[in-house]
């Protein structure tokens, strides 16, 4: 009987302070929290556009004077830095592949006529990239090793194997972000 009269007063209560007015219907209510996602389509395009750029620059900038803390994600980090630092301090025959890959076919062009020779040309050219190769799976072996010493209890950063050959297999000069190491200063 107790409980009755508890909920009584709180619903007498409620009639007689009341919101002062009625609920509203339901699409009244929706309609009132309709309106356009964005109010000037072309206008937040181009503002989008605008500070996407600013970003751009500010990483493109970062890359080339080697500032970490506004470098993309994918060059972040200590372990990252250290891979960098480890495959520009070494002198590599896999910086060299690219243009000598075009030297090859431009040789090859001049001694097509002749198979002696140019069997020789791609005979040499197989030699350079296996070289590359095993110079490649050894520099990651060494790689692996210094980095597992210096970050023990860290695991080895997602993607680090394609990070690495993909420096090494650039050319020194056109390497991003810029080598901030003189060849022979490897990390410690």
């Amino acid at each position: 009987m107790a409980r009755k009269n508890i909920n009584e007063e709180l619903a007498d209560e409620a009639r007689a302070t009341g919101k002062g007015k009625p609920t509203p219907k339901r699409r009244v209510q929706e309609a009132a929290h309709q309106r356009a996602l964005v109010l000037d389509p072309k206008a937040s395009t181009k503002e989008k556009r605008e500070k996407t750029r600013a970003i751009r620059a500010k990483e493109q900038q970062a890359l080339l004077t080697g500032d970490e803390r506004n470098m993309p994600l994918e060059h972040r980090g200590p372990e990252r830095r250290f891979i960098r630092d480890f495959i520009d301090a070494r002198t590599g025959l896999g910086e060299y592949l690219m243009p000598a890959s075009i030297a090859f076919v431009i040789v090859s062009l001049f001694f097509n006529g002749n198979p002696n020779v140019s069997g020789w040309i791609i005979l040499g050219f197989y030699v350079l990239v296996f070289v590359t190769l095993g110079e490649t799976f050894w520099a990651m072996r060494s790689l692996r090793r210094l980095m597992s010493t210096k970050f023990s209890g860290a695991p080895m950063p997602r993607g680090w194997r394609l990070y690495a050959a993909g420096r090494m297999l650039n050319l020194r000069r056109l390497r991003v972000p810029r080598p901030v190491v003189k060849r022979g200063e490897f990390p410690v």
